[in-house]
């Protein structure tokens, strides 16, 4: 006799709607770290509860998005920071704009405008590109995303990135800009590919 209104309330709770809503992240997206706990790099997919939700997102392509064995190689973005304001349910997915080729592959990860498709339409998200210097192989980016999310939730702008201008030595040969662009625009991978490469030479 117990055994029935406890199966019945347990059931009338698991029936209940959530209040939580499912971000899905397109294929060129990776997450690296949410407001809401550990996630994985992998995970295509979140549940999340309704209200703010800051996340550490990169875009990651190949070069040549119709090669299937990416013989020109991936392009990578450094970290991107987002604030998300969630509804209390639906679907939603972080996107790209459509990247024909390489060019705007390119010209999308040092300039990137994500968007978020709800079902009332697309709408631009504002992300805060962080600098470089705070990304490498062994980031913790949970910790990283913590640093940008105080207590109060005050808008914290991360330092702009600036170039640094080497001092230059009579008789240096000036470095030019389109190489020095081209090398910061590069991931970890291919930077020590490009010095080992210049090295051997």
């Amino acid at each position: 006799m117990i055994r029935f209104p406890l199966l019945t309330t347990l059931l009338l709770l698991l029936a209940l709607p959530t209040q939580a809503a499912r971000l899905e992240l397109a294929d060129n997206l990776t997450l690296l770290a949410s407001s809401r706990g550990q996630v994985s790099p992998f995970e295509r997919a979140l549940t999340l509860p309704a209200g703010d939700t800051r996340l550490l997102v990169r875009f990651d392509s190949p070069l040549d998005p119709g090669s299937t064995n990416e013989s020109q190689g991936r392009i990578r973005s450094a970290p991107l920071l987002l604030t998300l304001t969630l509804p209390a349910s639906g679907t939603l997915k972080l996107t790209t704009p459509p990247l024909a080729d390489s060019r705007a592959i390119r010209h999308f990860a040092t300039h990137p405008n994500l968007r978020l498709e709800t079902p009332e339409g697309s709408h631009p998200l504002s992300a805060t590109t962080l600098p470089r210097s705070q990304d490498s192989l062994m980031t913790d980016y949970q910790a990283l995303l913590a640093r940008y999310d105080a207590p109060a939730r005050a808008a914290i702008t991360p330092p702009p990135a600036t170039l640094a201008q080497p001092a230059t030595t009579p008789g240096a040969v000036p470095v030019d800009p389109e190489l020095q662009r081209r090398y910061l625009a590069a991931d970890e991978a291919q930077r020590k590919a490009f010095l080992r490469w210049a090295l051997a030479l």
